[in-house]
């Protein structure tokens, strides 16, 4: 069962194109990676031109055969948002 998200209008509207790239994104998924390492590709491989939101990061962990709840995601986004800090301050 897909994760509990609620999507904006915007967010609705741009999850068919993501959804279609999936399969095609399929092989190159980190499996073995950590989670904020997988949630970061996600992040990284999915935004073209603009930022995706939590929930479709959320959605589309979900499609790569990852299940994590959104407050799951959103921690994992937050230790790599303090990795990239504590990196520029040294």
């Amino acid at each position: 069962m897909p994760p509990r998200v609620r999507l904006s209008a915007e967010d609705a509207a741009r999850l068919p194109a993501l959804l279609e790239r999936v399969e095609a994104l399929q092989s190159d998924f980190p499996v073995t990676a950590d989670a904020a390492r997988q949630a970061s590709w996600i992040r990284d491989s999915y935004s073209d031109e603009s930022p995706l939101s939590l929930n479709l990061v959320t959605l589309l962990l979900f499609e790569h055969g990852v299940h994590r709840s959104i407050d799951q995601v959103s921690q994992d986004l937050a230790i790599l948002r303090e990795d990239s800090d504590n990196k520029q301050n040294e």
